[in-house]
């Protein structure tokens, strides 16, 4: 039954045990797929043991069952942002689009929630770092 999968999910977390939270909301969207708050929390135990596009994945699919559920949206535009910062470091340079769906992300927990303060902040900076990357792009442009 979900709800046993997921209230086992629940204890992982917990417990601190991730890898079991991980198995055990994946149990509870398998039987019940329309189980919203399974999934979001799969997605952040995902997210926060470091799997990102399975859990952007997981964040995905909850926004689209409940486009007003204002925590996906803002756990997918910070781990968004987390995976462009992530991808600059390999690669030198910063994904612009990545950057773009952050911003998605923030401008609509600001539009559901005008007050939430940590969107706002993320929001700033995710707009700062889009920027700073035409800026470069720019430069680099004026140079060659």
């Amino acid at each position: 039954m979900a709800s046993d999968s997921y209230q086992e999910g629940i204890a992982a977390v917990q417990a601190g045990d991730f890898p079991a939270a991980i198995q055990a909301f994946r149990r509870a969207v398998a039987e019940d797929p329309t189980h919203t708050e399974a999934r979001y929390k799969l997605a952040w135990v995902l997210g926060v043991s470091g799997y990102l596009d399975p859990a952007l994945a997981e964040l995905e699919a909850v926004v689209a069952a409940d486009p007003g559920h204002v925590a996906a949206h803002y756990n997918r535009g910070a781990l968004l942002l987390q995976k462009a910062q992530l991808e600059a470091e390999v690669e030198g340079q910063i994904d612009l689009e990545v950057l773009r769906r952050a911003e998605e992300a923030f401008q609509t927990v600001m539009r559901l929630d005008p007050t939430d303060q940590r969107a706002y902040a993320f929001l700033t900076l995710v707009r700062r770092a889009i920027r700073n990357y035409h800026s470069r792009r720019d430069e680099e442009a004026r140079i060659s």
